[in-house]
């Protein structure tokens, strides 16, 4: 077949030139075409080698989880004759069976191949995300196992981020590392959404503790989750816990050591850490590997307690997940007329809905209960909102510290003073929340404070149920072991009680959240004192 290429609109003539192979081609087209092709090459960014600054990881890889089987050929005589042992007794008692082999996290590959040249002139090209390639097997295969002894044999994999199926029910942990700045895929960005909206949990490590890393972590979970943002985990969080209490770590930056608190972020849903951060190197304590003088590492023992408690921490929470994860119902109906109580969550700029559904979850108890004729509907308002008087009392909660404007101040403290009433508790159970309510009461409030209840206070003793005594979660009591009688304090106005507080979870029980790390009170407890605290406030 000839294949006529036409040059009459460049004024070139008709004439048809054969290659060596025998197809008729234009010699000038080739050549433009070959020109075009070429630089092409070179310009092209999505062909181009990226080229980085700081030397990749090195480590020894991990050792073989058995020994090979040795392989025989076909014919081979060894020489021995088969032994088939003594008999085994009925009453001889056999070895248990092994423990299960649970796969808990993948290592992600993500990113592209780099390229480093080193000061001798050798040129090193290496995957992005392996980082330290065996950081994430001796943690989980060698560390895990042995620190938590729990009776399961953990196992690791790795996976790409962009593959799907990752399912946290089978799988509750991704592990992603590295040293260099990447970006997401939007497959990559769905598959996160997925996996943390469904209960899963990613912990980020920058290896050896390169900004350039964790600053692309901050930028690249903004479009997983486009309205949360990391937060700094307080000291008294879980996660510092879980296995091994944390308070300091040996931390080696540029060379030089010190003991320092750890330094964690995480985005949260609900009070659950689904994506951790943790900006300083925990890769070469756990590999064994040398640590880079350049960078921030966490050293030895305490890098390795602070991977078993991330693994501890996920684990110990899955349940928890799983609930957040559910479709929780939507209440459609509208207001009635002979509706006796209606309440509203009060929002601000802080973590006010760590507990979802929480007002259907209260409100159908209190009906359930009592008869209380109730409003359905959820309400969030906030503290500057002049609608606010239109609910005879307001509940707020949350886990993180948090400043009121002036105009939520003033809309606080005109609130109360008309009759309104506050309810508030720590979400988890956590300090940072404690600190902040306690500061902003006194900004509203300067000349008065809280003051702690008496387990005979009318609230306890003289509402729906009495309540001497209650039982708080293992938790609460891990803490305080002497926790038995209600933890409440109270701002009083002209000997009205007007705010309500515990520094302990309350929401969680009423809403039955599962949640192993909230210190507070227990579901049965806490839907009673809840019940209590709307009948006192309907009755005072």
């Amino acid at each position: 077949m000839r294949m006529i290429v036409s040059t009459a609109h460049h004024g070139y003539g008709q004439r048809d030139a054969r290659s060596e192979s025998g197809n008729p081609v234009n010699r000038v087209m080739v050549m433009a075409l070959a020109f075009l092709l070429v630089c092409g090459v070179m310009t092209s960014p999505s062909l181009a080698q990226r080229k980085v600054t700081f030397p990749p990881a090195e480590s020894k890889p991990p050792p073989p989880a058995k020994p090979p089987q040795k392989e025989m050929r076909a014919g081979e005589d060894t020489g021995i004759l088969p032994d088939y042992g003594p008999a085994q007794r009925k009453t001889q008692v056999t070895a248990p069976p092994p423990p299960p082999n649970l796969t808990v996290m993948y290592k992600l590959q993500y990113g592209e191949t780099l390229e480093y040249v080193h000061p001798d002139g050798t040129v090193q090209k290496f995957e992005q995300w392996k980082s330290y390639p065996n950081d994430a097997y001796y943690l989980v295969v060698s560390y895990t196992n042995a620190r938590l002894a729990d009776g399961n044999n953990y196992q690791y994999d790795v996976k790409p981020l962009a593959s799907p199926g990752f399912d946290p029910v089978d799988i509750p942990i991704l592990f992603m590392a590295g040293d260099y700045e990447f970006a997401l895929s939007p497959a990559e960005v769905e598959n996160l959404r997925k996996f943390l909206t469904g209960g899963g949990t990613i912990i980020f490590n920058a290896a050896r503790g390169r900004d350039e890393f964790s600053n692309s972590v901050v930028r690249e979970m903004r479009k997983v989750f486009p309205q949360k943002k990391f937060m700094k985990l307080p000291p008294d969080h879980p996660v510092f816990n879980a296995r091994y209490r944390i308070q300091q770590l040996m931390t080696l930056i540029n060379g030089t050591q010190a003991m320092l608190p750890p330094e964690l972020y995480s985005i949260d849903i609900g009070t659950r850490a689904a994506a951790i951060l943790v900006p300083t190197g925990m890769g070469a304590a756990w590999a064994g590997d040398t640590y880079n003088p350049a960078g921030k590492h966490y050293v030895g023992e305490g890098a390795i307690r602070l991977g078993v408690n991330l693994i501890a921490y996920v684990l110990g929470g899955t349940e928890y997940g799983r609930f957040l994860s559910q479709d929780f119902p939507i209440y459609n109906g509208r207001t009635r007329s002979g509706d006796l109580f209606r309440m509203a969550q009060i929002k601000y700029n802080g973590s006010w809905d760590d507990n979802p559904a929480i007002q259907n979850s209260l409100l159908q108890g209190l009906n359930e209960n009592t008869g209380i004729g109730v409003d359905y509907a959820p309400y969030a308002i906030g503290l500057d909102d002049p609608q606010l008087g239109s609910f005879p009392m307001v509940f707020m909660t949350g886990h993180y510290d948090f400043s009121f404007t002036p105009a939520e101040i003033a809309g606080l403290t005109n609130y109360l003073q008309r009759g309104g009433v506050l309810v508030a508790s720590a979400a988890a159970g956590l300090k940072p929340f404690d600190n902040a309510f306690r500061r902003e009461i006194r900004k509203a409030f300067p000349n008065s404070q809280l003051i702690k209840l008496p387990p005979t206070h009318a609230l306890f003793t003289g509402g729906w149920a009495s309540l001497d005594r209650i039982v708080y979660t293992e938790a609460a009591r891990k803490d305080n072991p002497l926790l038995e009688y209600p933890e409440f304090y109270g701002l009083f106005i002209d000997d009205r009680l007007a705010v309500i507080y515990t520094p302990y979870d309350l929401m969680s029980g009423v809403n039955r959240e599962s949640n192993a790390y909230s210190k507070g009170v227990t579901n049965d407890d806490a839907m009673r004192i809840a019940i209590n605290l709307v009948t006192y406030v309907l009755s005072h």
